[in-house]
């Protein structure tokens, strides 16, 4: 009977390691199980982001062209604009070409009178002048001004109105003023 109790033991060994290697095994393949479930969800997840991505892509592809299309029409509406203009002052040109041309006198006359409103002195300039003449020792001598009263300034708006009296049209003023149109 010895060698079946050393065929038992041996037996009872045997069992208890293949027992404890099944336990491993076991522990090792739920391990694995569990990093497989992780890495399925990580993969989901980057599935749904992938999808997410393309989904923004597309909007901003569209988005592009929407915004290219409107580009282009601002772009066509800029040119209509930009000739409408051009057309509008071509025949501006043609209406004043028709009529006589202003002569040179008259904006030679225009520019001496706004020079000479502009060298004048003004009252006040004038009785500071009177003012450092005096000698803060003498007998104070009151002085009359030379200006009774001070004159309107001359306008450059009041010698064009004179020049417009003429049913004349200032050719430069129209064009300075639809040139601003164009800005």
């Amino acid at each position: 009977m010895s060698n079946n109790s050393d065929t038992i033991s041996k037996l009872s060994d045997a069992l208890t390691n293949l027992i404890s290697a099944y336990e491993t095994l076991q522990k090792e393949k739920e391990d694995i199980e569990n990093k497989n479930k992780e890495l399925e969800s990580k993969n989901s997840d980057l599935e749904h982001q992938i999808i997410d991505l393309k989904t923004k892509k597309e909007e901003l592809t569209s988005k592009n062209n929407e915004l290219n299309s409107k580009l282009e029409d601002i772009t066509s509406n800029n040119e209509k604009q930009g000739s409408n203009i051009n057309s509008m002052l071509n025949k501006i040109e043609n209406i004043l070409n028709v009529g006589e041309k202003p002569s040179n006198n008259n904006k030679k006359e225009e520019e001496e009178i706004i020079s000479n409103n502009l060298n004048r002195p003004s009252y006040n300039e004038e009785k500071a002048y009177e003012e450092k003449d005096e000698d803060i020792f003498a007998t104070p001598i009151i002085k009359e001004p030379i200006i009774k009263e001070r004159p309107e300034p001359v306008k450059v708006d009041d010698i064009q109105l004179e020049k417009k009296n003429d049913d004349k049209i200032d050719l430069n003023r129209m064009a300075s003023l639809l040139n601003g149109f164009n800005k």
